[in-house]
């Protein structure tokens, strides 16, 4: 089944059938019918065009757990729309010509302008980026189309280590294939023995800051991380409310240790800044990524929390340019500091 971008608009059409006059589009969602659509012919076209991605998108519960462990199936929904011409309007007569049936894969993923209309993908490696770096003795993570990849070769200084086969699946798009040896500078992504991507692995080593793993879901729906080893810095913001109150009592005194003016409805927000130290140019394709996920985490010592990305703007690098290619990345964290949840 072919891949269906849902942050795209995905069209689906049909010329008329014999004397139809509407149509009726059953949009199913991992086997069940969420949608009935009906809709009629113009006068000037004999095209009934429908437009589905944000319906279908609404089903996709992206979830990324607590403990890290990815469960590939909430990666993406299985898509069946049958599109059927009737005789009279609204629905109404009898079916004209054969139901045109699309099935496929729906993934949070997108295309750009020049991908053109109902864009999709075969590329098998999901990410962006054939340079990957790496921080030595910590987890490493490459996001698979598993029905259009079928073997993973890995490679130490250009000598084979290990070699194993990808099977493909009816239910799940991902696999974000991970426990790589320590010391794995290149992963090779094959379909039927011919190489689609060689992935060089660059390791940073003996990082004088605690690194940050940045994890988001990237333009072709795959959860993607990026390593930040270079200086961190948190920050927190406290806006609160005041009233003045009296404190006098029936004798005209007052207490000392009361407060005249009374605080109330403190909230308080973390921020942090990141950056990503000396990488390759490859960057530019996954931080603009980045800035235009919608869903976004960050780990630090194993714990994983909800980030909201506030760049708004970025300059691309290259190495011409700039001589050494680094990122300044600013985040908030998805909540409030004080847990006010009802």
């Amino acid at each position: 089944m072919a891949n269906i971008f849902l942050r795209s608009p995905y069209n689906i059409s049909q010329s008329q059938q014999g004397t139809g006059l509407s149509v009726i589009l059953i949009i199913e969602v991992d086997g069940v019918e969420v949608y009935t659509l009906i809709k009629n012919k113009s006068a000037t076209s004999d095209i009934v065009l429908f437009e589905v991605s944000e319906l279908i998108r609404d089903y996709l519960d992206i979830k990324y757990s607590a403990n890290g462990i990815i469960n590939d199936a909430d990666f993406n929904n299985i898509i069946k729309l049958t599109y059927t011409w009737y005789s009279g309007l609204n629905g109404t007569g009898t079916v004209q010509g054969t139901p045109l049936i699309v099935e496929g894969f729906g993934i949070d993923a997108y295309g750009y302008f020049p991908d053109g209309a109902n864009p999709t993908t075969t590329r098998g490696y999901m990410q962006s980026n054939e340079t990957i770096h790496w921080v030595g003795g910590l987890s490493l993570r490459i996001p698979i189309d598993r029905n259009n990849v079928n073997q993973i070769i890995t490679y130490i200084r250009g000598s084979e280590l290990d070699n194993f086969a990808i099977t493909p699946s009816t239910t799940n798009v991902f696999e974000h294939l991970e426990d790589f040896d320590e010391g794995v500078d290149e992963v090779r992504i094959l379909k039927n023995s011919v190489v689609l991507k060689s992935i060089k692995i660059v390791y940073v080593d003996a990082c004088k800051y605690v690194p940050h793993r940045i994890s988001f879901i990237n333009r072709w729906g795959a959860l993607q991380d990026l390593w930040f080893f270079r200086k961190s810095i948190q920050n927190l913001n406290v806006s609160k409310e005041s009233f003045q109150s009296s404190n006098i009592t029936a004798t005209g005194s007052y207490d000392v240790t009361e407060h005249q003016k009374k605080t109330f409805n403190v909230i308080a927000k973390e921020k942090i800044t990141l950056n990503s130290g000396y990488v390759s140019e490859e960057y530019n394709a996954p931080m603009q990524e980045l800035l235009q996920s919608e869903k976004v985490w960050m780990e630090v010592y194993d714990v994983i929390t909800p980030m909201t990305v506030t760049n708004s703007s970025m300059t691309f690098k290259t190495s011409l340019n700039d001589k050494l290619v680094e990122y300044k990345l600013e985040l908030d964290y998805a909540f409030d500091s004080i847990n006010n949840i009802r």
